[in-house]
């Protein structure tokens, strides 16, 4: 009985043994990192010289990519030659001192990190555990490079960060914002008072008060000044945030400072000019209005002087300036101030009348200019009305008096044609009737010896023959031959001649004639025109000169002009032009402009004259249909 209670006590002492070692297998092979048990070997002087594989588990395997089969019972500098010694130095330190060292390595054939363990069960073996940190690193590698990108962020922007603990005191400032306040980066430790001593002492009041009473359901946003270490004077936006703990406590407050100092002079600078502008614009008589996005960003007061309405009013309606247009412009008024021009290219200019409410109308002169962003696209539209009444008041007196002298010069042209078509031909027949005797008795031969005096006598009848003739050209109801024709046409077939006859002078004539609308001419009655013109103009030029005779459109006008490049004319000879009989010429009748003047009367035509030092241009505006 005894022996059997023996063997089967031997029996469970080996069942046991057999199942730990079962149990340690499974966990050996089934361990996250790789382990290796090795033996170390030794000199005869008793320094470690390498060391053996004894067993090694599958994550080794993975780790280190070398093969149980391959390794185990062989020594490490047998399988690899190259080992560092690092590792053998590492093993005799532990050996020697008993305690264990953990180290990282890098596997350049693997591109793995790995830190190792080392440490010694029993003297001359030791135990390594290898734990692939690769992805550990990758991350702390990219944390760094984070961090790294962040602060040069923070330094591209001049933004600093900084951290207060309310329990320890402890202050943590970044690179930057020493930066910012004049420091070399972590120059010293800071404390909440070495920040409170920067700011400038206008703004210290605002600051001790925000750090001593903290809403902390709030995030309070500042600009403040202070004064950096080197004395300079700088602009800082701060923002601030609060933490709780769970019971409500605040236990820390942090924030970020941003050098904003271009900024806030660049704001003081515009807020300064707009100043000035406003000042400026409020003590001018003109209306000056800015929009923007289509609304009503300023009018100075002169609008209520010119428009005798009030800002507010202005302010409430932007448009409502439009109601006060006079009903004979404001259809054109308000499709131009609702069109593109304005609306996309913010370009107006224009005039028109307006009704104030006491009754008086006022003539406006309104235009605008846009103001465009890098992108040249439109952000604001500045515009400016002149009250330009007087100035309209001054031209339509002009141009009344204009009128009155074109009709009086018209009234003396008419009553030289009443009279020229009253006495022409009894003028002109007894005329005839001398030539006739005069070309007689010169045939004979006992008058031969006067024959001279003849030829002369003949020559001057011919020659007011050719006066009278002007004469009843203008005569009001003379007969015209109206036919559909182009101007430019009948310059075109008399530039021949008109060219033969400035070369004999030597003048020079070019034409720039465009294409012109047909309208009712008299043909004979035109050629005697440009004739006219051409001659006065080539009289006027010295030799060498050059004549530009031209046809185009002028909106509803079809347009003839005659340009010398003469002396011009004066001021006291210009106001008589046309006037029959007034001449400057030593040889002349004084009836060519005034012909001309009577032909643009029958065209209904009308003569503008432009003249300088440098020459005169002749106009001669048809109306269209």
């Amino acid at each position: 009985m005894k022996i059997d209670e023996e063997y089967n006590s031997w029996n469970l002492e080996q069942d046991v043994h057999s199942n730990s070692e079962e149990r340690f297998r499974l966990l050996f092979e089934n361990m996250m990192d790789g382990f290796a048990y090795h033996k170390m070997l030794y000199d005869c002087d008793g320094n470690p010289i390498d060391y053996v594989f004894l067993e090694v588990n599958s994550e080794f395997e993975k780790h280190t990519g070398l093969k149980r089969e391959n390794i185990i019972g062989k020594r490490v500098l047998e399988i690899l030659p190259n080992a560092s010694g690092y590792w053998i130095e590492t093993y005799g330190r532990v050996a020697k001192t008993g305690i264990a060292e953990t180290f990282e390595n890098y596997s350049a054939s693997l591109c793995k990190w790995y830190v190792i363990n080392v440490y010694s069960p029993q003297a001359g073996y030791f135990a390594v555990i290898i734990r692939d940190i690769t992805k550990r690193k990758n991350d702390e590698e990219e944390l760094r490079k984070t961090r790294m990108r962040l602060e040069e962020a923070q330094e591209f922007a001049n933004l600093g960060f900084w951290e207060l603990d309310r329990i320890t005191g402890e202050n943590l400032w970044s690179d930057e914002l020493f930066r910012i306040c004049g420091f070399k980066p972590q120059e010293f430790i800071p404390v909440i008072q070495d920040f409170i001593k920067l700011v400038h002492p206008d703004d210290k009041e605002l600051i001790i008060n925000i750090m001593r009473n903290p809403i902390i359901d709030t995030s309070p946003e500042i600009d403040f000044r202070i004064i950096r270490s080197d004395a300079e004077n700088r602009w800082v936006h701060v923002k601030i945030k609060y933490r709780q703990d769970l019971s409500g406590k605040l236990v820390r407050t942090y924030g970020i400072v941003q050098d904003i100092t271009e900024r806030k002079l660049s704001e003081i600078d515009l807020k300064e000019s707009e100043e000035k502008f406003k000042e400026l614009a409020e003590n001018l008589g003109e209306v000056i209005w800015v929009r923007q996005n289509e609304q009503l960003v300023y009018i100075n007061p002169a609008y209520e002087k010119v428009w005798g309405r009030t800002c507010q009013s202005l302010y409430d309606d932007p448009d409502s300036f439009l109601d006060a247009i006079h009903p004979e412009d404001k259809e054109r008024i308000v499709l131009e101030y609702t069109g593109e021009k304005r609306t996309v290219n913010g370009l107006l200019n224009e005039q028109y009348k307006i009704i104030r409410p006491d009754g008086t109308i006022r003539w406006i002169w309104d235009r605008s200019m846009p103001i465009l962003d890098k992108d040249g696209k439109m952000i604001r539209c500045i515009g400016i009305a002149d009250d330009i009444t007087i100035i309209k008041e001054y031209e339509e007196e002009s141009l009344k008096n204009k009128m009155e002298k074109e009709m009086a010069h018209l009234d003396r042209l008419n009553l030289v044609g009443q009279m020229a078509a009253g006495i022409g031909h009894e003028v002109r027949n007894p005329m005839t009737t001398v030539r006739g005797f005069l070309q007689l008795l010169s045939r004979k031969e006992e008058c031969t010896k006067y024959w001279d005096f003849f030829a002369l006598m003949i020559e001057e009848l011919d020659r007011a023959n050719s006066i009278i003739t002007n004469f009843l050209s203008l005569a009001k109801d003379r007969v015209v031959e109206l036919e559909m024709q182009s101007i430019k046409e009948i310059v075109e077939n008399l530039f021949p001649l008109i060219q033969a006859d400035g070369l004999v002078s030597d003048k020079y004539i070019n034409l720039e004639l465009e294409e012109v609308e047909k309208i009712p001419l008299d043909k004979k009655e035109i050629r005697q025109l440009v004739l006219n013109l051409v001659q006065n103009g080539t009289q006027a030029m010295s030799p060498g000169g050059t004549m530009k005779i031209r046809t185009f459109m002028d909106k509803e006008e079809i347009v003839l002009s005659v340009v010398d490049d003469g002396e011009g004319i004066p001021q006291e000879v210009l106001e008589k032009l046309g006037t029959p009989f007034f001449t400057t010429k030593e040889n002349g009748t004084g009836l060519g402009l005034a012909v001309c003047y009577s032909i643009a009367a029958r065209h209904n035509a009308k003569i503008e004259i432009e003249t300088c030092s440098k020459g005169t241009t002749f106009f001669v505006r048809f109306r269209r249909g």
